[in-house]
């Protein structure tokens, strides 16, 4: 591309950090998003580009910050962009030459959501096609500036053709300008939910149109994005063998639904939970509990977990020969947070109108491991930790869990006591994924360190800890977790797996 071609200004549009979560590989072709808003496709072993197409606009608040999934010869992208009023969509490309294939937003009439009269079929509660949910739950025209982007991780079943992947929040998060009542009780009714943000979808990969769309944080108010990865396993379900989908969202619930048509099986706290009760399970929908429920401008309240979730993008794993137990990195902290005024609607500048601070929920440990089944809601252990976990774990084959820690800690762990086996200091704190491979008969292990993102934001922007709400409240974790110490500097560090 020529130099000319590229957008600077998508740097500052870019939340949170200057991100990009990798690319993808088939068919001789690696094909990646850059952030200011192009898919790119290499040829593997050249290096020459095959194909160029604009897929996002920073002007609109939209910057690729996800990798893309390939499926069925398909390009699937999202992009960011929530807190600069962007409207969501994904598009699918042809992977032989970058052609659009289909294209679905995640707000709007039922056409624009790509929904059809069998969508959500088999849970009609969940809301269906008929009445421009997309548009009616919004106020006014909102909805094109109604947030719901996919800017995290996407997964596919080959046999099911089916790919899935959720959500971001509905834009600012100042939530009593997303609905004409005046009371936490008339807002949470369902008139506006402002789909569907906050929605975790299955799409027929051939077309787009939607098999089913389940809102997980209907009326947000707290910006539990649903982007969280969706692990697929098969489980036994109540004597039933069923091909599940589980998804640890932000919102504190680890949820697990039949894959075929997204009945709702299971949802329980998986961290300190209080903004809701529970989950409705014929609903599906959260029983809110106002206390901890922000809406009026001015009205400070305190929730848990905090906006960077129970857990946030950084992803856990799974043995699919016991498909219901996860290995999950957790975030333990809790927030205060107070609406604010709203003073601008435009797309491309920052978005959020609210105070954030966040905070501990215990002194000393912002960060825990768990091993947690899904199916009973219980823990089976957990490893504590005074520096949040944000990156993701990796389990091996062997009996083994890879993860490391903010506080640049590298470990391997029995799967099976949760007994840390192996630690390693590394350069700087780890917001990378472990990944294993095997070469010349002998398997090692690599991951990246380099603290960054969200969490590290304070430290490499080198904002001023004083202000508890920089940062959208991450400085004040920043300084409760002593992140500020942490050397700075990316590498890549790989370890042999010893028998």
């Amino acid at each position: 591309m020529k130099k000319t071609d590229r957008d600077e200004s998508a740097v500052p549009r870019a939340c949170c950090d200057t991100v990009n979560r990798g690319g993808s590989y088939a068919d001789g072709k690696f094909v990646f998003g850059t952030l200011d808003g192009f898919v790119i496709a290499l040829d593997g072993q050249t290096g020459q580009e095959v194909w160029v197409v604009k897929h996002a606009w920073p002007e609109k608040g939209e910057t690729i910050t996800p990798a893309p999934l390939i499926a069925d010869d398909k390009v699937i992208e999202g992009f960011g962009g929530d807190e600069f009023a962007a409207r969501g969509r994904v598009t699918a490309y042809s992977l032989a030459d970058g052609s659009k294939v289909w294209e679905c937003q995640s707000t709007g009439s039922d056409a624009d959501v790509c929904l059809t009269p069998d969508t959500n079929k088999a849970n009609p509660q969940f809301g269906q096609a008929g009445s421009d949910l997309g548009i009616k739950t919004f106020p006014g025209e909102d909805y094109k500036i109604g947030g719901g982007a996919a800017w995290g991780w996407y997964s596919y079943d080959p046999e099911l053709k089916i790919v899935y992947y959720s959500t971001g929040n509905p834009g600012l998060w100042s939530p009593a300008y997303r609905c004409p009542d005046k009371t936490h009780e008339e807002c949470n009714a369902g008139d506006f939910d402002n789909k569907w943000s906050m929605t975790l979808f299955g799409r027929n990969v051939k077309d787009g149109t939607a098999v089913f769309a389940y809102q997980m944080t209907p009326f947000d108010q707290w910006d539990y994005d649903g982007i969280n990865e969706n692990m697929l396993t098969d489980m036994t379900i109540d004597g039933k063998k069923v091909k599940a989908l589980t998804h640890f969202d932000r919102n504190g619930f680890a949820y697990v639904l039949d894959r075929t048509d997204g009945t709702l099986l299971r949802a329980t706290k998986y961290v300190t939970t209080d903004w809701a009760e529970k989950v409705d399970m014929k609903t599906g929908r959260p029983i809110k509990v106002r206390e901890h429920s922000p809406l009026e401008r001015g009205r400070n309240v305190s929730a848990c977990p905090s906006a960077m979730g129970g857990k946030d993008q950084q992803p856990g794993s799974v043995d699919p020969k016991e498909g219901h137990i996860f290995y999950m990195p957790t975030n333990n902290w809790c927030m205060e947070l107070e609406p604010q005024e709203r003073t601008h609607t435009n797309q491309g500048t920052v978005y959020v109108f609210a105070n954030v601070y966040m905070f501990p929920e215990k002194p000393g440990t912002t960060g825990k491991i768990k091993k947690y089944d899904v199916l009973s809601g219980k823990t089976v252990w957990e490893i504590p930790d005074p520096y949040p976990n944000w990156g993701g774990t990796m389990v091996t084959d062997g009996g083994l869990m890879f993860y490391g820690s903010l506080g640049g800690d590298f470990r391997a762990v029995d799967r099976k006591s949760g007994k840390i086996l192996w630690s390693r200091k590394l350069g700087s704190g780890i917001i990378g994924n472990p990944a294993t491979w095997k070469l010349g008969g002998k398997q090692y292990v690599g991951v990246y360190s380099g603290i960054g993102g969200w969490i590290g934001l304070p430290v490499t922007a080198g904002l001023d800890l004083s202000d508890k709400f920089g940062a959208i409240g991450a400085t004040a974790m920043t300084k409760a977790a002593g992140l500020q110490f942490i050397p700075q500097g990316g590498e890549l560090n790989v370890f042999r797996v010893m028998e």
